[in-house]
């Protein structure tokens, strides 16, 4: 590595000279480039020439000129070294080397073999077939600690790695069994009891017990200000082992959607042993799941089967994401041969796919999800400032053309938002924006409003900034002032780590599920802040009354009123609702798209024969 740095600084430095041609330079040149002693210029010299890159002829006497031939271009050399890196997962390297030293050519020629590598590959390692999965996404995993996950893809990597009680079908919408094997409630609700499964075993070798469920509980529950999902087992009243393998758990009220929650990523089960005693858990998680991980660093993520995982051993070997934040999403091309996952809101990205697959054949099978995220507008209510006034907000509300936004942004952005349904199941009704207002309504919402100029900041993240400018030019053509503040995606993970601000712009992935839309209502790093003193008490009791309806249209159409209201009140303004396209190749056997729009490791396998017919 470091010859390789000093013969491309050499090579930038000197890049007008002509490869095979030899030119003139002296010792204490050198020493200007590489910053370092004429000895230890004359030894960086020797190396390069030992590797075949150079020719080196030294000049005769002290103070003469020696000539010097370039015998390799950069470009080669760049190439063989990103690769290296690349193969010994050293991604966030191999990408700041390239884009150091690059050109477009080799960029778009390391580019076109990296996309060779993506999906699907079998090896045969020891007389036996080695299945990998390799992926890109297009956002760093902020947490893999189950209790502290945030955004949906790194729920989704927890969710390979660890095991809840109990298991929810999105399909059939019922409940099953997981590491407990089986439960009795009381007629009333309020006493659970489950039975654990025996020889459930810890990625680290131990067998689960029934005091690492009530460790993980507690864990959530007790500690709210660490952990933002502790709501969700806010009704628990006691905890209490029956024996090693029997857990019983009493309620201070009745929760219809208390078996429903115990299926969440945040109430994964995790060993008490390991969590107590290893400060590094969140990026060291040891669960029951599937894969256990055997690689996580910024750039790279890597999942192995667990062969002792208690359902079976996933089919899959081995998954591989490469993490690429801050590189262009569409320039690592999709071959037609892969299986391909692509990320919420990535629009190149998504556009590229949906070309490939229309223009491949019937080998490619494609899913899509619509409506599946929505970009929102949050403001903060626990600050002052015009966000307060209900006009103002109303007025922001009407800047906003969601149509004139989709048009200008254009990708994956396919229908604008009023809710976070496109059909409203409390009215039965399609959702839709009321009648727009004209300009000068509209600068009479501000007048009433007491707007003075004042400066919104909106905090957002890299990936939603093209819709945080397209708002600031949207505001400014109506005299509002908005400054963009583009913060890391793990700050919002916890509202603590914000800056003070007025609004914030993120998206939320959907999942038409009742606990995922209550969970935007009920912590503070969601829709929280977005709620005055009147409204955060009319939704508490709304909530607190679903948890109590034991009838599911019921529940339903309590959460519908819930958004209704907060579409009335201008709180939050949903923008524009997005696609998901996830394509997969005939060969992958056995896929299954969660709620999030991820398809589930531990459930896919590949038909040899089919990918055999298809290699190219």
């Amino acid at each position: 590595m470091v010859s390789v740095l000093h013969f491309l600084e050499l090579r930038s430095f000197f890049q007008t000279e002509v490869i095979n041609h030899p030119f003139s330079v002296t010792i204490e040149k050198l020493t200007g480039i590489w910053h370092c002693t004429p000895r230890y210029a004359k030894q960086i010299v020797r190396k390069l020439s030992e590797h075949g890159w150079i020719e080196w002829q030294a000049g005769r006497g002290r103070g003469n000129t020696s000539m010097l031939t370039f015998l390799a271009t950069s470009e080669d050399i760049l190439l063989a070294e990103v690769k290296l890196r690349m193969e010994q997962g050293d991604v966030k390297e191999a990408m700041e080397l390239m884009n150091r030293y690059g050109s477009s050519t080799s960029k778009d020629q390391f580019m076109d073999w990296l996309s060779e590598g993506m999906g699907f590959s079998t090896q045969d390692r020891a007389n036996q077939m080695h299945d990998t999965l390799r992926f890109p996404v297009y956002r760093k995993i902020v947490t893999l600690d189950p209790g502290s996950v945030y955004y949906h893809f790194d729920a989704h990597v927890a969710g390979q790695l660890f095991n809840t009680l109990v298991t929810y079908d999105q399909e059939t919408k019922s409940i099953h069994p997981c590491i407990a094997h089986s439960w009795e409630t009381s007629p009333d609700c309020t006493e659970w009891t489950f039975h654990l499964r025996k020889n459930v075993l810890f990625h680290h070798g131990r067998e689960l017990t029934a005091q690492d469920v009530i460790f993980s509980l507690d864990r959530l529950r007790l500690h709210p200000k660490r952990f933002e999902a502790s709501w969700m087992l806010q009704d628990i009243e006691e905890l209490e082992a029956i024996d090693s393998k029997t857990v019983r758990i009493r309620l201070k009220e009745p929760n219809h959607l208390f078996l429903r929650i115990l299926t969440t990523v945040p109430t994964s089960i995790v060993p008490e042993d390991v969590v107590r005693n290893d400060e590094l858990f969140a990026q060291k998680p040891v669960g029951t799941g599937p894969f256990q991980l055997a690689r996580f660093k910024e750039d790279l993520c890597v999942l192995e089967a667990f062969p002792a995982h208690f359902l079976g051993r996933p089919q899959l070997d081995r998954v591989e994401v490469l993490i690429f934040p801050e590189l262009e999403s569409g320039r690592i091309k999709e071959p037609d041969w892969t299986s391909v996952i692509v990320s919420h809101g990535v629009t190149s990205r998504a556009e590229a796919l949906r070309e490939a697959v229309m223009s491949g054949s019937s080998e490619w099978c494609n899913l899509e999800t619509l409506f599946s995220c929505c970009n929102l507008l949050i403001f903060n209510q626990w600050k002052r400032g015009p966000q307060n006034h209900p006009k103002f907000r109303q007025a922001l509300d009407q800047i906003i053309d969601r149509e004139q936004m989709i048009t200008d942004l254009g990708g994956d952005r396919i229908y604008p938002a009023f809710g976070f349904r496109p059909f409203n199941p409390a009215t039965d009704q399609h959702t839709g924006h009321t009648a727009r207002l004209s300009r000068a309504e509209i600068m009479e919402l501000l007048v009433e409003s007491g707007y003075q100029g004042e400066t919104l900041h909106l905090v957002t993240t890299h990936y939603h900034e093209p819709d945080a400018l397209w708002i600031k030019d949207r505001c400014l053509c109506f005299g509002i002032k908005l400054e963009v503040e583009v913060r890391d995606q793990a700050e919002f993970a916890s509202r603590d780590l914000l800056p003070e601000h007025d609004c914030q712009l993120f998206g939320n992935v959907f999942s038409m599920d009742e606990v995922s839309e209550l969970e935007m209502y009920m912590q503070k790093n969601y829709f929280l802040p977005a709620f005055d003193d009147n409204l955060t008490q009319e939704i508490s009791k709304l909530t607190a009354s679903i948890f109590r309806e034991m009838d599911d249209g019921k529940r339903r159409k309590q959460l519908a009123h819930i958004e209704a209201r907060i579409l009335e009140s201008h709180a939050v303004l949903y923008l524009v609702q997005k696609k998901s396209q996830t394509s997969f190749h005939k060969s992958v056997r056995g896929v299954a798209i969660n709620s999030s729009g991820w398809l589930d490791f531990h459930k896919i396998w590949f038909h040899p024969q089919t990918m055999d017919s298809t290699s190219p």
